[in-house]
């Protein structure tokens, strides 16, 4: 006797293996992802690359304003 295989969704899946507990999904569960690359990377992963992106621009602009035209320190 042969068994008859029906094709799933992706969704239908995916929702499987959540019941199952073979994936975590959630607040709770992004919260510890968070404190694991946090632990593991420090800050090199500090917000979003737009919020990332926006200390780069602020941190060169006020490094700007501490310059002279010569590349000194202003006084």
């Amino acid at each position: 006797m042969s068994k008859t295989v029906t094709p799933t969704t992706d969704a239908e899946r995916v929702l499987g293996q959540i019941e199952r507990g073979e994936l975590r999904c959630g607040p709770g569960a992004a919260r510890e992802i968070a404190a694991r690359h946090q632990a593991a990377y420090g800050d090199a992963f500090d917000g979003t690359p737009a919020e990332v992106l926006r200390r780069q621009l602020w941190a060169g602009v006020l490094a700007s304003l501490a310059t002279t035209t010569e590349g000194g320190i202003a006084a």
